[in-house]
């Protein structure tokens, strides 16, 4: 009976470790993922055009996910395994995604996101921004970027990070893998 208890505890910390995200917070550890790149991926530029462009230093949407701007579209986070931590007040908070190059409104994104975009290349389509967005503060609270929605390949943005691309853009310094896209 212990070791019945004790086999169960286990299996439970092992789904708890590996359902939850790891953080990014550096470039440095970005770079590691390999997420977005290299040609034809486009996560990584979009990335940076992100945060560098829809969102301002306290995290205020400038661009509008409920609008659809940018091809912004609603992410329902359903499935046998959520991707996301599941939303506790869904009236105040949705996810909304962002990177399909498909979706209506993506060809209002920068050219240097979606230069590689080829329709019969799915690899130039498999990397997605998420944003959990508060409805009632018009903010971001968190930002995930995911390659085709794989659970293993899917990270949190951290306020480092998000900073650090920031300064890395205001000085015309962008990371390695960054300029092998360019």
């Amino acid at each position: 009976m212990k070791f019945c208890c004790f086999l169960r505890l286990v299996l439970l910390v092992a789904v708890v470790i590996s359902s939850s995200l790891r953080t990014l917070n550096s470039v440095e550890e970005l770079e590691k993922t390999g997420f977005g790149t290299p040609p034809p991926r486009h996560g990584l530029v979009l990335l940076v055009w992100y945060v560098n462009n829809c969102i301002d230093n306290n995290m205020v949407a400038l661009c509008n996910p409920v609008e659809g701007d940018f091809g912004f579209h609603e992410f329902k986070n359903r499935g046998p395994v959520s991707l996301l931590p599941k939303l506790k007040d869904k009236k105040m908070y949705s996810y909304f995604t962002l990177g399909n190059l498909h979706s209506k409104h993506a060809t209002d994104l920068p050219y240097e996101v979606r230069k590689y975009y080829n329709p019969h290349n799915p690899k130039s389509n498999m990397d997605r921004v998420i944003v959990k967005y508060n409805k009632n503060k018009n903010t971001i609270e968190d930002v995930y970027i995911s390659e085709h929605y794989k659970k293993s390949k899917t990270y949190l943005v951290g306020p480092p990070l998000i900073n650090e691309l920031r300064e890395r853009a205001a000085f015309h310094t962008v990371p390695k893998a960054f300029s092998e896209t360019l």
